[in-house]
């Protein structure tokens, strides 16, 4: 029969919210470890499917695993390839628009000069002022970029390597769980397992098929309006509409900054609609229908998750926000006592999980070491 708590409501508030503090202070410590090993489970869940497809055929595990991990590098590495390639090109042009930036810059001098009737002195004095003081903080901005370089290139080493080693262990894992629990219990693990790699599967195809929809929109209306960099711009755009509410503004900012440098000021209010347009139509059918039908997070947890994601792991915890939030709320709504921790993660219109897993009285019988039906499928 379930169990009662005899604590009241504030010592189960109070425990909860140390516990919380505890976890994002190890989070927030551990993030070199944390990063790759959360990139590589969410890797590993979706490449679940070809290294079954290879078991299948007789292919030992460690075969299918690594075959897999190589399919995903290659893949991998010709996205960044194309986007590198663009950037190769970008940078041979940066002479000339610095020389168009400075003309624009003094462009805008004039025009200032001449409707608020401010001296030239003191436009220069201003930006000699705001010149000085970015400057300052110029080693710092490098120290920063090397930093991140080298935690990026740690991570490209660390993340094929531990997804290896998730895929060809992945039994322990499935097993380890599973023991955690009484055994009566196994069938509603195993479940919130399934349900866990199902959600995961989905929400990152969905986010795939939205990518490439908007990298279409973006670069279709780009060419349109004769963008010089269309392609890059598209792809970049729409790489960093995946990040949840913070990535579109990003993403205006840049492409705004990059046509305003090269194109007239008529091409950059084209570009502002694309991209406007575009976002209406990725946040209202896209987002919706290929996205949200996968992870029923509101809107109100999905935004604090990637900020507070962002202040623990930065960029990274911005793209694991939110399947961190789906996963967690697969495991709420299959535990009864954590049941209204789900209702709070989900929105209005998601149906709350049947409650899977009871607490029950500890027994004091103990079951030999046997392996489980359960754990036989592993």
């Amino acid at each position: 029969m379930p169990l009662t708590s005899p604590q009241p409501f504030y010592m189960k508030l109070s425990h909860t919210l140390i516990s919380i503090v505890l976890i994002g202070f190890i989070m927030y410590v551990g993030h070199s470890i944390l990063v790759p090993l959360a990139f590589a489970s969410l890797f590993s869940i979706i490449l679940m499917t070809p290294c079954d497809f290879l078991e299948k055929r007789k292919v030992p595990r460690t075969v299918a695993a690594a075959l897999s991990v190589l399919l995903f590098i290659i893949i991998i590495g010709i996205i960044l390839y194309f986007i590198f390639s663009q950037l190769v090109s970008f940078q041979n042009d940066l002479p000339k628009l610095g020389v168009q930036l400075q003309g624009a810059l003094v462009n805008l001098e004039n025009s200032i000069q001449e409707r608020f009737h401010i001296s030239g002195a003191k436009m220069r004095e201003f930006l000699n002022s705001a010149s000085s003081q970015t400057l300052s903080h110029t080693s710092t901005v490098v120290g920063t970029t090397v930093s991140t370089l080298s935690s990026a290139v740690i991570y490209m080493v660390l993340i094929p390597i531990y997804t290896f080693l998730l895929l060809l262990y992945r039994g322990i894992i499935t097993r380890f769980f599973i023991r955690s629990f009484q055994e009566e219990h196994s069938p509603a693990v195993r479940n919130i397992m399934g349900k866990t790699r199902h959600v995961i599967k989905s929400y990152i195809a969905g986010l795939i098929i939205e990518m490439i929809i908007v990298a279409i929109m973006n670069c279709t209306g780009f060419f349109i309006l004769g963008v010089k960099y269309a392609l890059m711009l598209g792809v970049i755009a729409a790489l960093l509409n995946l990040i949840p509410y913070v990535g579109i503004f990003t993403a205006c900012i840049l492409s705004l900054l990059i046509t305003f440098t090269t194109n007239s000021p008529a091409t950059v209010l084209g570009v502002a609609i694309v991209l406007v347009i575009v976002h209406i139509i990725d946040s209202n059918i896209l987002l919706p229908r290929v996205v949200g039908s996968k992870v029923k997070i509101n809107a109100l947890v999905t935004i604090v998750g990637v900020l507070v994601g962002s202040a623990i792991w930065g960029i990274a915890g911005m793209f694991l926000a939110i399947p961190i939030m789906a996963i967690l709320k697969v495991i709420f709504d299959g535990i009864e006592s954590t049941q209204a921790w789900g209702i709070l993660l989900g929105d209005e219109t998601s149906n709350t999980t049947q409650v899977i897993i009871v607490e029950t009285e500890p027994t004091t019988e103990v079951s030999p070491p046997a392996v489980t039906t359960a754990e036989k499928k592993a």
